[in-house]
């Protein structure tokens, strides 16, 4: 019964670690800002855009096309920098895989 109990007590503790991930996931944000500072754009854990800011020098700098551009990218920088950081919290995780000896 002792196996079982340390078994359980290995579950809990890892279900406790996945919760803690999960929510240190979703609360990931990323930014990522013009070489000039101008623009600057923000995405959440999903990688949508949560806020962008557009200096009022980046409109004149800027034709309508390059702005879009600028934005796309930005919104890709952050995502690449976000999926990164995902990454690394998940390699951090303490959760060890089943050895499947123990579910017999």
């Amino acid at each position: 019964m002792q196996g079982y109990s340390a078994m359980v007590e290995e579950l809990d503790r890892q279900r406790a670690e996945l919760t803690r991930i999960r929510a240190a996931l979703s609360d990931l944000t990323s930014r990522a800002t013009s070489h000039d500072r101008l623009v600057a754009v923000t995405v959440n854990a999903r990688g949508l855009a949560v806020d962008i800011s557009i200096e009022p020098a980046a409109l004149r700098r800027y034709r309508a096309e390059q702005l879009s551009e600028l934005l796309t990218t930005l919104v890709a920088e952050a995502d690449r920098a976000l999926d990164a950081r995902r990454a690394e919290l998940l390699a951090a995780a303490e959760v060890s895989e089943p050895d499947y000896r123990d579910v017999r």
